[in-house]
């Protein structure tokens, strides 16, 4: 898989969109994510966040796909994102992410991978890429 990536084979999920995907995004409309804790992103995204983050103008969400919309949030960090999406967070024009998506059944692993699974398909793809890795790296040498 590294050598893929090296190779530049797999660097980008899609053709660069500013304001995204038209209309809902589900995950068929999506690429299929190059590693694993992506790929059990996905899922949890499907499962969970597609509600909100899949274009649901009313929640105030970021819509996936939207390189527009994500790129201050990505600016701050996977592992920002990643303690908004855990643990909930009040956005500055008052939208809510609850904690979780609101699914207290979740992991806090697969919040991680569903948020750099959103990432990687909203344009962080170099961020959620080497989070991604490390991720794989630091489960095998446990």
């Amino acid at each position: 898989m590294r050598a893929l990536l090296m190779a530049g084979m797999i660097l980008t999920p899609m053709a660069a969109m500013a304001d995204g995907l038209n209309g809902f995004v589900t995950r068929d409309r999506l690429p299929e994510p190059p590693l694993p804790v992506l790929v059990q992103g996905a899922l949890v995204w499907e499962g969970t966040c597609q509600n909100c983050h899949g274009g649901n103008k009313l929640t105030g969400a970021p819509k996936v796909t939207s390189e527009k919309d994500w790129a201050p949030r990505i600016a701050k960090g996977i592992n920002t994102l990643n303690t908004h999406a855990i643990d909930g967070f009040i956005g500055p024009k008052y939208t809510q992410m609850p904690a979780k998506g609101g699914n207290p059944d979740l992991s806090d692993d697969d919040v991680r991978a569903a948020v750099a699974f959103m990432v990687w398909v909203s344009g962080g793809q170099d961020a959620a890429l080497a989070w991604a890795q490390e991720t794989q790296t630091n489960s095998e040498t446990e």
